[in-house]
């Protein structure tokens, strides 16, 4: 039972770690289903109010503009606060260009700040804002009150561009910008100034190309996003289109590390749809209007468009943190962030947080480990003993259990004491290993020597392409050190395997050798430190067992 336990945990780990370097890229989330429709919504009133769950549907992405665009010349308004630089557009009242000041597509020099938008978007740009009244839509052209504006630490300031349909359909769109947040409440008046009644839906949404959100870097999801009726979805980037299904706090895009999501102030007032062609992939949501001449009816939500950490999605009250994806554990994994960001408050150096973070749980989880090192030399002492109980009984599987479960007794042995423990461990394990894989703070991170960005692989050569299966994978030390102090480590520790299993098992350091090779040098330097100080810890135990 021993050495079933034992290949159990050791595959185990393996899985662990070819799961998150295959299964995330391969394995797609299943499709939605489509939203049931609410027969029970109240009707628009005749006062100009918004109903609610009411009317159409999405309109079919294939359906055609038939409403020509009333065009005037693009206006701009530049608005830079300490945390991003944003370009405002007339064309839709939405955001041309949104730039992470504090944040760097690459580590060189002259590699430039994150860009939030598609550049050169020729379609529809994030935020824009249009009528659509049955198939035909039309783009407003808007007044914006502002040619720029340039905030400082604690400063707000208001935004406002004015605009009307060729119907005389009036739209105010408010934008409140503050210098100390990546999110921008916004509102939306729609006043009625036609002779006419008018019933139709304003859109709006966010909008990017498929090539700039799959070249963001790692392979964790990137695509349309959602918060629906208390869990995150996820889509894969795949041509059609699809309703939303469910109550929906907020939607948007996202990849590894950044977000941008809009969340209504009455979610249950809007429509959420994917469209998705070969280039392009949007997140829509329309809001029915009805307005009688003279009525107006306003519209608010709030847009974040940013980094993904931790304390500043939480800060913004809508379970946007849930987008950081923690994996099956996130239970733990959230302390552990939350932990490791504390320390960094005091030890400016994420890779010496990983170091001490992994101390700290070395110490926490010793009382176990030494459980399980003495069960294990217990199982080693009395191996003797079972392999004559084996041969004596080989032909009878029952007596021989019997007899092995008598010996146990005698000596007061667990047959799976040795690895109980460990096991338990392991959730701490994963939990800690998606942290330091998922983590925006890693990103671009230094920790000394060669090791510029604890996000990317230890990389001081690259291996050629021509050898298979590991050419052009990333060749450093860190993952060789690994290797090595996982060998020194299973020598050392106590095996009740035969010498033909035990030599099989030698395997197992060449294996994750090669597997971290191009992980995270974040993760590698945590493996390779846990490593250690289970290498001083065997040595401990056993020193004072004698």
């Amino acid at each position: 039972m021993e050495k079933r336990v034992i290949l159990a945990l050791v595959l185990s780990l393996a899985v662990l770690f070819l799961y998150q370097q295959f299964a995330v890229k391969w394995i797609a989330p299943p499709p939605a289903k489509n939203a049931p429709v609410d027969k029970g919504a109240p009707e628009h009133s005749d006062q100009g109010k918004k109903s609610v769950e009411g009317s159409s549907g999405v309109p079919s992405i294939k359906q055609k503009e038939t409403t020509p665009v009333i065009e005037s010349a693009e206006e701009t308004v530049i608005v830079e606060t300490p945390l991003y630089k944003a370009v405002f557009s007339s064309r839709g009242a939405g955001i041309k260009s949104w730039v992470l000041k504090n944040y760097k597509e690459d580590l060189e020099q002259t590699a430039g700040a994150v860009e939030m938008v598609t550049p050169s978007l020729l379609d529809e740009y994030p935020l824009h804002d249009k009528l659509m009244k049955g198939a035909a839509s039309e783009i407003i052209y808007f007044k914006p009150s502002k040619s720029n504006i340039s905030l400082n630490s604690g400063q707000k300031q208001e935004l406002i561009f004015i605009g009307q349909s060729k119907d005389g359909i009036r739209i105010e769109k408010r934008y409140a910008i503050s210098a100390s947040s990546y999110s921008i409440q916004t509102e939306t008046t729609v006043l009625n100034n036609s002779a006419n009644q008018f019933d139709g839906q304003l859109a709006t949404g966010l909008t990017a190309s498929v090539k700039f959100l799959e070249k963001r870097g790692g392979s964790y999801h990137k695509g349309p996003i959602s918060y629906s009726n208390g869990k995150v979805l996820t889509k894969d980037i795949k041509e059609g289109e699809e309703t939303l299904a469910g109550k929906i706090l907020w939607a948007g895009l996202e990849d590894m590390y950044f977000i941008s999501v809009v969340t209504p102030q009455k979610p249950e007032n809007v429509k959420w749809s994917t469209i998705t062609t070969k280039d392009m992939v949007r997140v829509a949501a329309l809001a029915p209007i009805s307005l009688i001449p003279s009525a107006h009816v306003s519209l608010g939500y709030t847009a974040y468009i940013g980094p993904k950490e931790m304390d500043i999605l939480t800060a913004q009250g809508v379970h946007l943190e849930d987008s950081i994806n923690l994996g099956w554990f996130t239970f733990l994994a959230k302390p552990f962030l939350i932990a490791m960001n504390f320390l960094y408050l005091y030890i400016p150096n994420y890779g010496l947080v990983i170091i001490l973070l992994t101390v700290i749980i070395k110490i926490l989880f010793h009382p176990l480990t030494k459980k399980s090192m003495d069960s294990m030399k217990e199982m080693q002492n009395v191996q003797p003993q079972i392999a004559a109980l084996r041969e004596k009984y080989k032909e009878d599987k029952e007596k021989m259990n019997r007899e092995l479960m008598e010996l146990y007794k005698r000596y007061k042995i667990n047959p799976v004491g040795g690895c109980l423990p460990m096991v338990l461990q392991i959730p701490v394990f994963i939990a800690l290993y998606n942290v330091l894989g998922a983590s925006i703070e890693l990103r671009h991170a230094p920790f000394m020597l060669w090791i510029h960005d604890l996000s990317a692989p230890d990389k001081l050569a690259q291996i050629p392409a021509a050898i298979p299966y590991i050419g052009g994978s990333a060749f450093g030390p860190l993952p060789i050190l690994m290797g090595a102090t996982m060998l020194i480590q299973q020598k050392m520790t106590p095996s009740t395997m035969d010498p033909a299993q035990a030599k099989m098992m030698l395997i197992m350091p060449i294996v994750f050798t090669f597997m971290f090779l191009n992980f995270p040098s974040g993760l590698v330097l945590y493996w390779l430190i846990n490593n250690v100080l289970s290498i001083a810890q065997t040595y401990y135990i056993q020193k004072a067992a004698k």
